[in-house]
């Protein structure tokens, strides 16, 4: 019975013991968590944020792949003081994986409300540098936000940035996810609502609406440097307003001597009005003669421009031969235009007001392709002998300019042509092979009232595979100038020409004429053709004006006699692929994703998915090769594809204010940028104490009791003995 009881008094013993150790763990861990919160530390080392690789690809995604989280855990420390007060770590975030190597560097949430915790005068402050900044809710009136430091990455969750901008000064820096709506000029940016003057900067699933206030000058997107390399812009959209026909230039996208950029998969709009080309410095003085476009880009080799949706729309003009181009590229040596979808629209000059558009305007470029490309160009302006629809215009001096399986529609009411080449500046080549080209226009015997498919006023080109419609809304006279193919304008120098494989139909009296009114044309074959006009067919439809050894056979009204086939292609397309970047976003903490707790990157562009980016010619003419034209596609696995209400002009139809970020990583619930995000709920705390404290009392109580029958029973033991 001693024993009895001796062990059962050092049960009770034990269960004390423990019951007490219990509460002490208890007490100590709230008071550890509210240390944290009180010097507003919070870490969690072991979150774990993983590198993509090109090969990951998450929801067939083909911009930017997210590789599955690692197991996590995640533990509550105290934040190295030596850090400093400004760094409010509070909102901070480590990331490491299981082995305690470094994943990527601290994640920060950024609100209005401490904003100033990292950003001193708008600089991010330079203990940032190699940080995770994540945007939560609205900026209003910051001005310029300045990134200084390198590796920064900005992420836009449920963000809006009213009439605040980026200057990204540094190398490795990214934006993303953000919203910004500007009406401002923002002069100290160099007009821009995004500046970029770092390397390897990327600008990726952003959107913004910009209305630049009267005759100021503004753009969305600057990238300036001399040169400054590797900047991305992709799968964003941007809905720009010009107001400059009192002055200024507007431009949606400008590049200005920028190496190796790459634009891809955004959704650009722009309203614009028609401006008069400066000419003092005829076409010398860089593209500032131009004050408007939609994507500009001068002194930028290795330019890829893919898969974007690029818009215009006119809202007004000058007099003096008003002009709008929508894509310009001056100087741009070895860029690539590939599937994108570029539409000039003006409906504001009528039918007897002249005006000048471009859908492609190049300028001094060499080695340039323009690649599997849509680009329509509608108007209602235009008159005889004046005014312009042009959807690619090459001038010289240019070199190796070459424009394949693109599908080109245009209709005017004055000359209109769907490729132009001219070498007054300078000479040009160029291959024209395996394109769809519509052009309706109006011809007439004037010098100048020019239709036709292609004009090449140049030299040594290759015309294959096209299929070329023209038609002249006008009346019907053998001396009109509309043609399918044409050297038509004089320009100085012999001519040559190769010219095989098309498809030509025009209500015109030649399908081909290549008859400059000084210069000779001379060892050129035109042969191999379907030619179909008002009057003539075969070899009766082609029409050379001075010249010598040239050849005319082969051409028929309706069978090919020869067709080209893929051994004909020339090396630069049989070897072409297109690119498609690879971009790496951050995943960083959400509590509200409800399951992995990682960010969700949703599009917010036009890129098309899973696209191999090689098409091929095929031989019957058709310009489009065995794969379509697909400068429009989207992410049909995609739930998040901003831009797709925005494709009339800025500010009609579509809402014009976005109210939620374009990569929001949970698609409900509170923000996970809240700045009280890992406050703990005090009156939680409370009822966890509560409980614990009651569990207490009621082991003391049973062990007392158990002590009260031991000794009873000792002593009733006693009293029998």
């Amino acid at each position: 019975m001693q024993k009895s009881n001796e062990f059962i008094i050092l049960s009770l013993t034990v269960l004390l013991l423990v019951s007490l150790s219990s509460v002490s763990a208890v007490d100590i861990g709230d008071n550890d968590v509210s240390a944290a919160l009180d010097d507003d530390v919070m870490d969690v080392d072991s979150f774990a944020v993983t590198d993509m690789s090109a090969t990951e690809v998450e929801d067939d995604c083909v911009l930017c792949s997210d590789s599955s989280p690692n197991i996590i855990k995640e533990e509550i420390v105290l934040e190295d003081s030596s850090k400093g007060a400004n760094a409010n770590p509070k909102n901070s975030l480590k990331s490491s994986d299981d082995s305690g190597n470094s994943l990527a560097e601290s994640v920060y949430y950024v609100g209005s409300d401490n904003f100033t915790y990292y950003f001193a005068d708008g600089v991010l402050k330079e203990n940032y540098e190699g940080s995770v900044l994540v945007f939560n809710g609205e900026f209003a009136d910051k001005g310029i936000i300045d990134i200084k430091s390198p590796n920064v990455t900005v992420i836009g969750n449920n963000s809006l940035l009213r009439n605040t901008v980026f200057c990204l000064e540094s190398s490795n820096v990214m934006l993303t996810g953000l919203n910004f709506v500007l009406d401002q000029e923002f002069a100290d940016n160099d007009n821009a609502g995004i500046l970029v003057l770092g390397d390897n900067c990327t600008v990726y699933n952003c959107t913004m609406d910009y209305a630049v206030p009267e005759a100021k000058t503004g753009f969305c997107v600057y990238a300036e440097g001399g040169k400054i390399e590797n900047f991305t812009l992709a799968n964003s959209t941007f809905n720009f307003i010009g107001n400059n026909l009192g002055g200024g230039w507007a431009y949606g996208i400008f590049l200005d001597g920028v190496d190796n950029a790459v634009v891809y998969g955004n959704n650009i709009n722009c309203s614009l009005p028609l401006r008069s080309v400066n000419w003092q410095a005829e076409i010398f003085g860089g593209v500032s003669m131009d004050a408007v476009g939609a994507f500009v880009a001068q002194n930028s080799n290795n330019l890829t421009l893919s898969n974007n949706k690029i818009s215009t729309y006119v809202s007004g003009g000058g007099t003096s031969y008003p002009t709008l181009d929508t894509v310009i590229l001056y100087a741009c040596n070895n860029a690539t235009i590939e599937k994108n979808r570029i539409y000039s629209e003006d409906f504001d000059s009528k039918n007897g007001k002249d005006n000048y558009l471009q859908g492609i305007d190049v300028y001094f470029a060499n080695d340039v392709i323009i690649i599997g490309n849509q680009i329509d160009i509608r108007t209602t302006g235009g008159r005889s002998g004046m005014g312009t629809a042009y959807p690619i215009q090459v001038n010289g001096p240019s070199y190796n300019v070459k424009i394949a399986y693109n599908n080109l529609t245009t209709f005017n009411f004055g000359p209109n042509i769907g490729i132009y080449s001219q070498n007054y500046y300078g000479a040009t080549k160029i291959d024209i092979i395996s394109n769809f080209i519509n052009v309706t226009g109006l011809a007439s015997t004037h010098y100048w009232a020019l239709v036709a498919g292609i004009e090449v006023q140049d030299s040594d080109d290759l015309i294959w595979n096209n299929t070329i419609i023209v038609n002249n809304i006008g009346n019907y006279s053998a001396n009109n100038n509309i043609y399918g193919i044409s050297y038509s304008q004089n320009t100085q120098g012999n001519h040559t020409y190769n010219i095989q494989y098309n498809n030509v139909t025009t209500n015109g009296r030649y399908a081909v004429s290549l008859s400059g009114t000084s210069s000779l044309v001379v060892n050129s074959i035109i042969a191999n053709n379907v030619l179909n006009t008002n009057q003539s067919s075969g070899n009766r439809a082609v029409h050379i004006g001075r010249g010598n050894n040239n050849t005319i056979r082969n051409n028929t009204d309706g069978v090919f006699r020869n067709t080209m086939s893929e051994d004909d292609l020339p090396d630069w397309l049989k070897n072409h692929k297109g690119l498609v970047p690879s971009i790496v976003v951050p995943r960083y903490f959400d509590e509200n994703s409800n399951g992995s707790g990682m960010t969700e990157n949703k599009g917010n562009g036009t890129a098309p998915w899973n696209n191999q980016g090689n098409s091929r010619g095929t031989n019957n003419g058709n310009g489009n090769g065995n794969s379509p034209v697909s400068g429009n596609g989207t992410n049909p696995n995609s739930d998040s594809i901003f831009g797709s209400d925005r494709d009339t002009a800025p500010g009609i139809g579509g809402s014009s204010t976005p109210s939620v970020s374009a990569s929001s990583p949970g698609d409900s619930g509170s923000s996970a940028m809240n700045p009280n995000a890992y406050e703990i709920n005090e009156k939680y705390n409370v009822l966890t104490k509560s409980s614990n404290y009651l569990q207490l009392a009621l082991i003391c109580i049973v062990a007392l009791l158990l002590l009260g029958i031991g000794y009873k029973r000792q002593k009733d033991k006693e009293e029998e003995e």
